[in-house]
């Protein structure tokens, strides 16, 4: 019972405190093990450690966390894993809960490639205390790293004392890493750095007409339930845009793009579809480009979690639109990877303007109909 109370304390404490500056990488260094050389890391993963201990009188309740590395990563608090990345372009955003006393903050790094390339992590955790203040720590040299992922080194019990201290690589912004996307509440969304795909019947930039299906499930992290997402996205020719089963809007030129902002209901995994026509008679270019920023909440916390979702080689594709593949239960492991046809201002489609679309419209002809699992806002 009394720990109960404590929690419901500490919830009304953190929800009488105003919004806090917007977290961002300002102080955050570049950080990796020490094996850095002319700016380059042996490939494989590697294991960094951040033990925080609350000044006196204080009582942490949760963290806000922006973080990336280049190549992947995996976190963990206090020995629970909390989510993955992906692409060190776009920062993870976590919102998790913390003990009153020690609490570990690890990630498992990647280094991909096949040879010595750039590596590094980037991070930012704001923590907030039970009477409304909060503090920041930020990746450097203050963070143990090794170049080995020993088992259990995300627990608690964990000994990283014989690690050494994280190597500083340069503050954020420097190269060749630049500028990274961070979600935040609300979202600023652009495409900016999403790619055109389409199916691997791309031939010389061009593909055979007719319609094509695409598909791109998001789990959210452990713990965390999907609250909402904004969606930018267009087609050439034309699309129709579905979130797990409902329709969510459709668009019939390339050169505008459609924004959607879409509350979900809870489930598991939140499923993104598309059905895309090439509306031409001949083989011609065709592309899809979508950007998305989804949001979650933890039980317990005041804060945001957030990924950014773009069109990528993560996303699947079908030459073909079989019947319910719009729907959140279909199965579509066996479709193949989508083919990235290049960057966003790639020609021929260059820029596209973007407007708002504040309700789903009709689906395009051809397209499924809706199942209502989702509400564009």
């Amino acid at each position: 019972m009394l720990q109960l109370v404590s929690f419901l304390l500490a919830s009304l404490a953190l929800r009488a405190v105003p919004s806090a500056t917007a977290l961002d990488f300002g102080a955050s260094q570049w950080i990796w093990t020490n094996e850095i050389t002319n700016g380059t890391a042996p490939v494989g993963a590697r294991a960094f450690r951040k033990d925080f201990t609350a000044p006196l009188g204080k009582t942490p309740v949760q963290a806000d966390v922006i973080l990336t590395v280049d190549n992947s990563l995996t976190f963990y608090v206090n020995g629970g894993e909390v989510g993955t990345g992906g692409d060190f372009k776009f920062a993870e955003r976590f919102c998790v809960p913390l003990r009153p006393c020690l609490n570990v903050f690890a990630v498992t790094a990647v280094n991909g490639a096949t040879a010595p390339n750039p590596a590094g992590l980037l991070a930012a955790i704001e923590i907030t205390y039970t009477d409304g203040t909060t503090s920041t720590i930020v990746s450097d040299t203050t963070w143990r790293a090794s170049t080995t992922v020993p088992t259990g080194y995300e627990q608690l019990s964990f000994d990283a004392n014989s690690w050494t201290p994280a190597i500083a690589e340069g503050a954020y912004g420097i190269a060749p890493w630049g500028q990274v996307a961070i979600p935040s509440d609300p979202p600023v969304l652009s495409l900016t750095n999403a790619n055109w795909i389409w199916t691997d019947e791309v031939v010389n930039g061009n593909a055979p007409p007719g319609p094509r299906a695409f598909r791109r499930t998001y789990t959210p992290p452990t713990g965390q339930t999907a609250t909402s997402a904004t969606i930018i996205i267009t087609a050439d020719n034309e699309y129709s845009l579905y979130v797990n089963g409902i329709l969510i809007g459709s668009g019939t030129d390339f050169q505008v793009a459609q924004e959607y902002t879409v509350t979900l209901t809870p489930s598991p995994n939140v499923v993104f579809a598309v059905y895309a026509v090439n509306t031409a008679t001949t083989d011609n270019p065709a592309g899809l480009l979508v950007a998305i920023e989804i949001n979650t909440s933890t039980p317990g916390c005041d804060c945001t979690s957030g990924a950014f979702l773009i069109t990528d080689g993560s996303w699947k594709s079908n030459t073909g639109t079989p019947i319910g593949f719009q729907l959140p239960g279909f199965d579509d492991s066996s479709w193949p990877a989508a083919t990235v046809e290049g960057a966003y201002g790639v020609t021929p489609w260059n820029t596209v303007a973007v407007v708002s679309v504040s309700a789903p419209i009709t689906a395009i002809a051809g397209a499924p109909l809706s199942n209502a699992t989702a509400m564009a806002a």
